[in-house]
């Protein structure tokens, strides 16, 4: 029992995938996907986070996220709910 309780918060911190990072993929577009953690349900909300991300980048080259493609999925059964994004900095 002891073993459990020690094990379960190391085990529930190490289901959290990273992000791909910022990926150029040509004509000044890049691409960010993540997978949400054991408690992520939604994949809106995996999404929102990239595009905060990707807002983040583009600041920083004092420009705007300039949304082009997105695809989201909800958590299901085995299944981490995910995100990807595809954007431009104007």
């Amino acid at each position: 029992m002891r073993l459990l309780i020690i094990a379960l918060p190391f085990a529930l911190s190490g289901c959290a995938t990273p992000n791909t990072g910022i990926v150029p993929i040509g004509s000044g577009s890049y691409m960010i996907s993540k997978m949400g953690s054991m408690l992520t349900w939604s994949g809106g909300e995996v999404k929102a986070d990239l595009y905060r991300e990707a807002a983040v980048f583009c600041e920083k080259a004092g420009k705007q996220v300039e949304p082009v493609n997105s695809t989201s999925q909800d958590s299901g059964l085995a299944q981490y709910a995910s995100a990807e994004i595809q954007f431009r900095c104007k």
